[in-house]
């Protein structure tokens, strides 16, 4: 034995091969590192060391490559196992161990993950198409799952971002862990399957989303994981309906149509109904948040910062939320937060709601990222009308805007707590019986409630627009089905009453409201259409009376008239030449008359001078309860 007496080795037998063999047979690493520090202590003495570590790192790299064939070339098949995650994987040339993963090649190990990762499936999604794959990982002794594009794991520049994640990846192993989450594909494609997913809830393909079968598994978006967590049954469905029953038993109509709403949401895609808006509003205390919450209890946590939306988030992220809720209902407490951002006019809002669908937004590749789309209802609340003189009449019909006349909560603070503890059933339930009943009947109802409610209209004189009447028609559906199956106290809306909330047509024309409007800058700004007894508009000249019955407005004033009221000015000058209250020029529609001594073309509207005025003579005078300033 050569290296048991290694301080008595000359030259030429610490450089033979016979050492170097017995050296290599040493298993015990330790034991053979501390037999190297012997050998190259004596080499030292004899003035060879840099001889004998060359031939030392030959030795070793030969005892590597014999080491990765006799792995690499082994019968053994290799498997990746987590028992406890039940899982079993064809290995390939990959093992797994404490250490994390890694192959045998002839540099030795080479690590592609440092702790267990394994894929689980392929997720394909339903809307875009687009595949997602389900990585398990363990670090620090904890299991977790992500969802994640095949490209971000697909190229060895984009995988490090699964290190946000938690996974421990750097430039260092990045490429080898894209060869070998690729290996594990392609390895076992009976295990590691493709499935239908979605981010949206709602209806997809004729199932509900989160009540589905397993045909399509849901894909949880981290950006979205509050809300998607929120909506689940919790505590006790009995202390959930004694409430709900107490509160429908004192009968606050403006409570009943918010729950109503909160399930007419789901009604929306199935009856091919468009979105719309339900928005309470009123001063402080009269129960606007817990009204809210009580219905968003329906189906998830109402607690703040779970499923309920905040008003000041902005237009993109309201737009996603809208997208992954789909056909649940968006929640949106307080509106008065953001009311000075649109100077008290939420037209736009309204419209981006309500639109069912987001704007086109191209990616980095130059192509356009999926379109984002929703089918639902909208319960807001504010302590001022959604709806102003200023908002559009398009806007106007998709909000049923409801004032609350009293408080609608005995103990507030009491109902808020229960339903923070229990939530989260009525909805499931309503989701079940609308499939039972499946969409034809869903569909027969929906339009019987329709002609239903044109009929009363009729009945009562007044004109309602279809577009006001549909939402109130899924309402009473739900309403209707809800307290069949679900509540079953027989207390239902009243559909009268329930039409009052909706506005007459000449309340929401566009052109009439523009109309009035002008009437009310004419009667505001008179002096600026009337000079004074020199013959001078000391105020400025906005144009001028050209007798009782017609008014002629300069086209510049005329189009900011119409602007600050948030009018079209031609489409309102189209609308009043149908209506024949414009004075004609051939076929223009502004004539040449003399305004402060100029002739000039103006808009001439045939309005009445003193039309919305009474003459106060002696006797009418000496009636009135007041004096009238001299």
């Amino acid at each position: 034995m050569f290296i048991e007496n290694a301080e008595k080795l000359d030259e030429d037998s610490l450089l033979s091969d016979d050492t170097f063999i017995e050296l290599f047979e040493i298993e015990d690493a330790l034991t053979r590192q501390r037999t190297i520090f012997k050998l190259e202590q004596r080499a030292t003495k004899l003035k060879i060391l840099s001889e004998f570590r060359k031939i030392l790192r030959i030795y070793e790299k030969e005892e590597k490559k014999k080491n990765a064939a006799a792995f690499i070339g082994t019968d053994e098949k290799l498997a990746i196992q987590i028992p406890e995650k039940g899982v079993s994987l064809d290995a390939g040339c990959w093992h797994m161990d404490d250490t994390g993963i890694y192959s045998m090649t002839d540099k030795g190990q080479e690590y592609a993950c440092p702790h267990p990762i394994v894929p689980l499936g392929i997720l394909k999604g339903v809307e875009s198409g687009l595949c997602k794959t389900t990585l398990l990982f363990k670090v620090r002794n904890t299991w977790s799952t992500v969802n994640v594009s095949r490209g971000l794991i697909a190229s060895a520049q984009k995988i490090v971002g699964l290190s946000e994640f938690g996974v421990q990846v750097t430039s260092e192993n990045a490429k080898a862990l894209v060869k070998y989450l690729n290996d594990m594909e392609a390895l076992n494609p009976t295990v590691i399957k493709e499935q239908l997913s979605t981010s949206k809830l709602g209806w997809i393909n004729e199932q509900f989303m989160p009540y589905s079968a397993n045909e399509i598994v849901f894909d949880n978006d981290p950006k979205l994981m509050s809300l998607f967590r929120s909506i689940h049954p919790e505590g006790s469905r009995d202390e959930w309906m004694n409430l709900v029953k107490e509160i429908r038993q004192i009968g606050h109509i403006e409570v009943l149509i918010y729950m109503a709403a909160s399930l007419a949401s789901v009604l929306v895609e199935p009856c091919g109904a468009l979105p719309f808006i339900v928005s309470l509003w009123g001063g402080t205390g009269l129960g606007k948040t817990v009204a809210l919450m009580l219905a968003t209890s329906i189906w998830a946590d109402p607690k703040e910062g779970a499923y309920m939306s905040d008003a000041k988030a902005t237009t993109t992220a309201m737009e996603i939320r809208l997208d992954a809720l789909n056909s649940l209902p968006m929640c949106v407490d307080d509106m008065a937060q953001i009311s000075r951002q649109h100077d008290e006019d939420f037209s736009s809002i309204i419209y981006k709601w309500c639109a069912g669908k987001g704007r086109d937004r191209s990616n980095q590749q130059l192509g356009l990222n999926p379109l984002t789309k929703w089918s639902n209802c909208t319960l807001t609340n504010g302590e001022r009308s959604l709806i102003t003189d200023s908002t559009q009449g398009g806007a106007s019909n998709r909000v049923i805007d409801i004032e609350i006349a009293q408080t609608m909560f005995e103990d507030g603070n009491k109902t808020a707590k229960i339903l923070r503890e229990n939530y989260g059933f009525c909805g499931e339930e309503f989701v079940r019986l609308v499939q039972k009943l499946g969409r034809q009947e869903i569909n027969k109802r929906f339009d019987g409630w329709v002609e239903q409610l044109k009929a009363m209209a009729k009945k009562l004189e007044q004109e309602k627009e279809d577009k006001q009447i549909i939402p109130l028609a899924l309402i009473l559906l739900a309403d209707e089905l809800s307290e069949h199956e679900i509540y079953q106290d027989g207390i239902r809306l009243d559909p009268v009453r329930c039409l009052d909330f909706l506005k007459n047509k000449n309340d929401i024309n566009e052109n009439k409201r523009a109309l009035e409007y002008l009437r009310d800058k004419v009667v505001e700004y008179g002096s600026r259409f009337e000079p004074d007894e020199n013959g001078e508009y000391k105020s400025g000249c906005w144009g001028a009376w050209q007798n009782d019955s017609e008014l002629a407005i300069l086209p510049t004033v005329f189009s900011e008239i119409m602007s600050d009221g948030g009018f079209q000015a031609e489409a309102f000058l189209s609308w009043a030449n149908r209506q024949n209250l414009v004075r004609r020029d051939g076929k223009h529609l502004k004539t040449k008359v003399t305004v402060n001594g100029h002739r000039i073309r103006c808009v001439v509207l045939k309005i009445e001078k003193n039309d919305d005025f009474t003459e106060v003579t002696k006797e009418i005078e000496e009636e009135l309860p007041f004096d009238l300033p001299q």
